[in-house]
């Protein structure tokens, strides 16, 4: 970095004439003056603040002279040298601008946090996918990586992508788009309503069970409709063709028994685990074992019981 330099102005202490000095670094009050013989020559520059102090500075440096002398130092102008050190300009840096997204789709951080990183996707208010922000990073992939559980990849990434804008387009996509992934495939609806149909512990277990059966060999769609058929054989509802109500049969075989639909596993209202139902699908067809297995049988106490009061709170 270039340094200012000052010019001081005195008086000479023989000629009485005006002389200049030019000098960088700290400022000073005196110039140094002595004589070795020829008359007062320039010595140096001292910052004392006495002349007495002033006047002993050169005979330190140089002891050989016959006479010493200090004549005060007045600032004349403070100059910059013309060759100076290149200063950088400052950089534009181009802002990230947001472009805008289709209808209902929008990219929030996940906490007020300042720098957050994960930034959450929603389509028309429901959540569809995260956007991790890595652009800090500078990374050439892409400083914006998606997720989504709709992704066809098993780890559920979606890609990467230069601005948020992109990443949150491309997780939307595989909702909207026609196919086995998308929200226009056939049943995706149907799935979907029954998904949020059932209890949170169910939820959980389907979503648990999907996740178990994606081995990259189906679709995301596949395993959640295999998921849900897996529920259905667990806690099977009324009989889809004839409405009638499910019935099951425990290991014992004594009476007939009603499952429970908020328990996870086969479990009957009665608290006992269950074997067969009176209705069960096989290779998408829905298949009844013989009336004497299980609608032939007693019904259980308990569990006409337990049913009549979960149907009386239900109506309270």
């Amino acid at each position: 970095m270039a340094r200012t330099k000052t010019t001081y102005r005195t008086i000479h202490p023989e000629t009485n004439e005006e002389v200049t000095f030019t000098k960088g670094g700290r400022p000073i009050r005196w110039i140094t003056w002595g004589d070795l013989g020829k008359g007062l020559v320039h010595f140096g520059y001292s910052s004392q603040e006495t002349y007495e102090k002033a006047v002993k500075a050169p005979r330190a440096s140089n002891p050989y002279a016959k006479r010493y002398e200090a004549t005060a130092a007045t600032v004349v102008e403070d100059e910059t040298p013309t060759e100076q050190a290149p200063t950088a300009e400052p950089v534009a840096t181009e802002q990230p601008k947001e472009r805008p997204m289709r209808a209902g789709l929008t990219v929030t951080p996940d906490s007020p946090r300042r720098g957050e990183m994960k930034l959450n996707v929603e389509l028309d208010g429901e959540m569809i996918g995260v956007v991790f922000d890595e652009s800090p990073a500078k990374l050439a992939r892409g400083g914006f990586a998606a997720w989504s559980s709709k992704a066809p990849r098993r780890d559920g990434a979606v890609g990467f992508f230069q601005s948020k804008e992109d990443a949150a387009e491309a997780i939307a996509d595989l909702y909207a788009a026609d196919g086995p992934g998308g929200s226009k495939a056939p049943g995706f609806t149907k799935r979907r309503a029954r998904f949020f149909a059932l209890p949170t512990v169910r939820r959980d277990s389907v979503a648990r069970r999907a996740a178990y059966l994606y081995d990259g060999t189906r679709t995301v769609t596949a395993c959640w409709a295999a998921a849900l058929e897996w529920d259905e054989g667990e806690h099977p509802g009324p009989d889809p063709e004839t409405g009638e109500p499910v019935y099951v049969r425990t290991h014992s075989a004594r009476t007939r028994h009603l499952p429970n639909p908020n328990k996870l596993g086969r479990r009957t209202l009665c608290g006992q685990g269950w074997q067969l139902a009176s209705w069960y699908r096989h290779e998408g067809e829905i298949r009844r074992p013989d009336t004497w297995m299980i609608l032939g049988l007693p019904e259980c106490g308990g569990c006409a019981q337990s049913h009549a009061a979960r149907q009386g709170r239900a109506a309270a």
